[in-house]
């Protein structure tokens, strides 16, 4: 994803489904899943791969529906401080968003050393509230490498460490991020798409989906519906399309902080 990323009471999928239903039809087909969550109300984490401009207001005014706004300058944190950068991070903090910023991996090949060096220009020159590790391996082979890093982002401030393997990954890496993006990929491959049992274990926070060629209201409704049931507890859904989804706001946008609100579960 290169600029081209609490102890819930729980309630059966039935009764879960039912209730989406009751309030406007799911469409598609919803995976088998053991149990959802209740009482959840999902937020808004935004792969923010666009310049400070118009964008970054419409999202800061989305608070707190929007929870989370991942910054991603030049495929990582650039060669040099952007005070342009700097204004937005702390327009967006000071509206209650949080800002982390993109660090990719090239799952777990990319040296260590050179991942850590941008973790700190994004600390050091824009004060972010944690890191966006991208291309993240799904392997257990892989794990001391990504245990490393995280440790080393919780070691200054900005501890929030959000991992993005774009899929299920071994479970160990649940345990080690505080939010890990277990899906990212299109609409048409949502629909189908199955969460694995154990997910279902963790509190829906731990949890985002990201789902791009989304179009129209009715099929971003359905997504948002369906990351309910899947034990999604963030969630960013767009029309934006490849080679980069994630460079504008959906045309939907304010629809969909509607749809947000109102298929809360309780």
């Amino acid at each position: 994803m290169k600029n081209l990323t609490m102890g819930l009471a729980r309630l059966s999928r039935q009764v879960a489904v039912a209730s989406l239903i009751a309030g406007g039809a799911l469409l598609g087909v919803i995976n088998s899943a053991p149990k959802a969550s209740a009482g959840l109300c999902q937020s808004i984490s935004i792969p923010a791969y666009f310049y400070p401009g118009t964008y970054w207001q419409k999202a800061n005014g989305a608070a707190p529906r929007v929870g989370v706004m991942i910054m991603n300058p030049n495929s990582g944190s650039g060669t040099a401080k952007n005070t342009d950068y700097v204004t937005a991070v702390k327009n967006a903090q000071a509206a209650g968003i949080k800002v982390i910023g993109y660090v990719y991996t090239s799952y777990g090949t990319r040296s260590a050393t050179a991942v850590k060096t941008e973790i700190d220009q994004y600390k050091t020159w824009y004060a972010v509230d944690g890191i966006f590790l991208d291309e993240v391996a799904k392997s257990t082979n892989n794990l001391a490498y990504y245990t490393n890093l995280a440790n080393y982002i919780r070691n200054t401030k900005g501890t929030l460490v959000m991992l993005n393997p774009g899929t299920a990954p071994a479970e160990d890496y649940i345990k080690l991020a505080d939010i890990t993006v277990v899906f990212e990929d299109t609409y048409s491959n949502y629909q189908n798409w199955q969460a694995p049992a154990w997910l279902f274990n963790y509190p829906a926070n731990k949890f985002a989906h990201l789902i791009h060629n989304t179009f129209g209201t009715t099929e971003m409704n359905n997504a948002i519906g369906l990351a309910l049931v899947r034990n999604a507890g963030t969630i960013y859904v767009t029309d934006d399309v490849l080679p980069n989804p994630w460079d504008t706001l959906p045309t939907y946008w304010t629809n969909e902080l509607t749809a947000m609100t109102t298929k809360c579960s309780t």
